[in-house]
């Protein structure tokens, strides 16, 4: 199952040593960090570093989101998005909630100015990047001046380390209040821990969102279905037992085949007729202790005019806007958002 994994909080938190323990400890896991996980990255990050003490060449903060950004995308063309493609849990030792916080958190700004500047961030995420937003952020806090301690022993510090601590404690702060813009994602840890109580208490928390084990053959199994039309958004259906949007899809036949199964049920739903079909996505789970298996169908080419044709199902189909890893990853639940 493909799952992607964040680590923040202030220099010194203990996040790559955690980021480099989970990974030996986690199977079929990939680690990387940002900025620095690319070549472009770590120019971004020379330069921004550079800029702090070099008084001839300084970069103002919205020059510094641009930059951060650019190695985002970089960072999520050529590494995030292939690893997760590939199903792996993807550790990310600093992500995007360090621009959110660096750029967007810290300063002598008001609550409605944070807030302007943080939705202004996340929509260059989202629509000009079309960023996999992490499933889990791990925040280490930790007291800056304890934080300081540690840098201390590291045998090479950076200008960013080296900053007062005025900037640090507007950091950890920044952290902090980032839970209240992403609550459903975001765990605070308490990083004064000792190192093995933290990887536990992590490990612990990773695995409620990974799936059971349970054995693939004969179990009864359903499909869903992802059609992109020419704006990327995905073909969605409005279902009366759920009262929420869900993707195209049903249950697979005796004697049917997952790709069988996405046609006729995609043509039954929506009148579109599918082609050049593929599996995706496959994992066994349970429902109501029932073990089920689910697959998810990406349709590479779609023809016809839409239309409802099972009207006691079905009140509604549109494309929306989704991000594609989010969907990959909400195939085994019945909704996908909200009604509208």
């Amino acid at each position: 199952m493909r799952l992607l994994v964040s680590f923040e909080g202030i220099d010194g938190s203990g996040k790559t040593s955690l980021v480099k323990k989970l990974s030996e400890k986690l199977s079929n896991s990939f680690a990387t960090k940002e900025p620095r996980g690319t070549e472009l990255g770590k120019r971004v990050w020379q330069l921004t570093n550079e800029s702090l003490t070099n008084k001839e060449f300084t970069i103002d903060s919205w020059s510094q989101i641009f930059l951060f950004i650019a190695a985002h995308n970089e960072h999520v063309k050529t590494i995030i998005r292939p690893q997760l493609e590939q199903g792996k849990i993807v550790l990310v030792d600093r992500y995007i909630d360090s621009t959110f916080v660096y750029q967007g958190l810290r300063g002598n700004l008001t609550e409605e100015q944070k807030k302007t500047r943080v939705n202004l961030i996340r929509e260059l995420f989202q629509k000009f990047i079309n960023t996999p937003f992490p499933n889990i952020t791990f925040i280490l806090d930790l007291e800056p001046k304890k934080a300081q301690a540690r840098l201390e022993k590291r045998e090479e510090k950076n200008n960013w380390d080296n900053l007062n601590l005025e900037f640090h404690h507007q950091i950890r702060q920044g952290y902090l209040q980032l839970k209240e813009y992403f609550p459903e994602r975001i765990y605070i840890i308490n990083a004064e821990k000792s190192e093995e109580e933290i990887l536990k208490e992590v490990q612990n928390t990773i695995k409620k969102y990974l799936p059971k084990k349970i054995e693939k053959n004969d179990l009864p199994s359903f499909v869903r279905v992802v059609i992109q039309n020419e704006k990327r958004e995905l073909l969605v259906i409005f279902e009366k037992k759920w009262n929420c949007w869900v993707f195209p899809g049903g249950k697979i036949e005796p004697n049917e085949t997952p790709l069988e199964a996405a046609k006729r049920e995609v043509f039954e739903e929506t009148n579109l007729i599918i082609e050049d079909s593929e599996i995706v996505a496959e994992q066994a789970f349970d429902t109501k202790n029932q073990g089920r298996m689910g697959y998810l169908v990406k349709a590479n080419k779609y023809s016809g005019e839409i239309k409802i044709k099972e009207l006691d199902k079905i009140t509604d189909i549109k494309f929306k806007q989704i991000d594609y890893d989010f969907a990959v990853n909400r195939l085994f639940y019945p909704i996908i958002f909200e009604a509208d």
